[in-house]
């Protein structure tokens, strides 16, 4: 599924929507904000930009930065300013996305990064 709404780097906007719990596998619903009848399973929810919230905490800099968001890994990692931010490791799940694990390898190579190691375990982990 694809995720209904898309935040660019240069968007400083607050962003709501509908998020499905769903124990570890939650994500963001076609739901629309302010349901009259929302499902039980469903939460409102406010997106922004990671930078946005680097810039709030007054930080640039990340020691370690995992993201696992159900195959929208990359279109993620495009909305970061690289230029403004010095993350010094990551983990990325390339289990789901449609650009798969060369397509996240091609990204973070044209930003100076470089896959040190990569973990598959058959209960599917995959960073």
């Amino acid at each position: 599924m694809k995720a209904p709404v898309t935040v660019k780097q240069d968007d400083p906007i607050l962003i709501n929507v509908m998020f499905k719990q769903n124990f570890n596998l939650g994500m963001i619903s076609n739901e629309p904000v302010g349901s009259e009848n929302p499902k039980k399973d469903l939460v409102e929810v406010q997106c922004l930009p990671i930078y946005s919230i680097l810039l709030a905490l007054n930080r640039t800099t990340v020691d370690y930065f995992s993201l696992d968001v159900e195959g929208h890994e990359l279109e993620v990692l495009q909305t970061i300013p690289w230029d403004k931010v010095n993350i010094t490791t990551l983990s990325v799940e390339f289990l789901h996305g449609k650009s798969g694990k060369e397509g996240l390898k091609s990204l973070m190579k044209s930003k100076g990064y470089k896959v040190y190691k990569t973990i598959r375990y058959e209960s599917g982990l995959n960073n």
